[in-house]
């Protein structure tokens, strides 16, 4: 028969070595890299891939560029895109998103990449520096954000 002291020392001794075992946050999220450069495009930059706007990776799957807002009140106009507007690279807002093309501070929004015409639109309260980021988390349906700087 086996003693109930030899049954927790099994016991503690599998728990230990479950324990043992490590998980990294790059095994939870994804690894999403472009494999291209991408950038923010608008009326801002006469809609040219400009280096300036250039979006950096700043997490798994999640990337960045920041851009000046100098009008108050002003509608500002852009999409995310590689230099070509390329398929899978042409991203503006999703007609799935009920809010449409108009972004609001702090919320993100579903982008669709292969549109051609729906860019996005923000109208900032105070001019500054704004960071728009695009999260590949879910590659299908990328997120796009704008916050002050």
């Amino acid at each position: 028969m086996i003693s109930m002291k030899r049954i927790l020392t099994l016991a503690l001794a599998s728990l230990l070595t479950a324990c043992t075992s490590q998980i990294s946050i790059n095994d939870v999220l994804p690894q999403q890299e472009l494999d291209r450069t991408i950038y923010l495009r608008g009326d801002f930059t006469l809609w040219d891939a400009e280096p300036q706007y250039q979006f950096a990776p700043v997490g798994p799957a999640l990337y960045q560029a920041e851009v000046k807002f100098s009008t108050p009140g002003k509608v500002y106009e852009f999409k995310i895109a590689d230099a070509d507007f390329s398929e899978g690279y042409n991203c503006g807002y999703s007609d799935s998103q009920p809010a449409g093309q108009s972004l609001t501070l702090g919320q993100p929004a579903i982008a669709d990449c292969n549109t051609i015409y729906n860019y996005f639109s923000f109208t900032p309260a105070i001019k500054g520096t704004y960071i728009v980021s695009i999260d590949y988390s879910d590659y299908d349906k990328p997120q796009v954000t704008i916050t002050k700087k």
